[in-house]
């Protein structure tokens, strides 16, 4: 009897959880687990996908605003570079007109400068004659 007892223990018991492997049971365990890992990895995929797909949904969109906005900013500052060598070429023009005024000005004032002189030293003259004719008829 006692090797019947020993016997019963040797034998695994294919109700207990814990088996080696080769019971029915433990097949079921084993597909179970297989298809749970497997329902995890295409959740995962999906998920990883669609994730995926709205960050290059949020970049795409991103770079064609930040194109149109820099487009715009283009548009922008070429009006204002055109409108700048605008008035570049008008402050120009009227530097130009304003030299000339100054140098034409300047000829005027030379030559007024130059007749005072003479004027001056004609009053000199003269005055020095008349000082002499007055000695002389006295």
């Amino acid at each position: 009897m006692e090797e019947l007892h020993v016997h019963e223990y040797d034998e695994p018991d294919d109700s207990s959880p814990f088996t080696n492997g080769t019971g029915p049971r433990s097949s079921k365990l084993k597909s179970r687990s297989d298809g749970a890992v497997f329902l995890s990895l295409g959740l995962l995929s999906v998920f990883l996908l669609a994730r995926l797909i709205s960050f290059i949904v949020f970049y795409h969109n991103s770079v064609g605003g930040s194109a149109a906005d820099l487009s715009t900013i283009k548009a922008n500052l070429t009006e204002r570079l055109r409108a700048s060598e605008d008035k570049l070429s008008s402050v120009s023009e009227e530097r130009d007109l304003l030299n000339a005024n100054l140098t034409n000005l300047t000829k005027e004032m030379d030559r007024r400068q130059c007749l005072s002189t003479n004027l001056t030293e004609e009053m000199d003259r003269h005055q020095r004659w008349c000082n002499q004719s007055e000695c002389l008829s006295l």
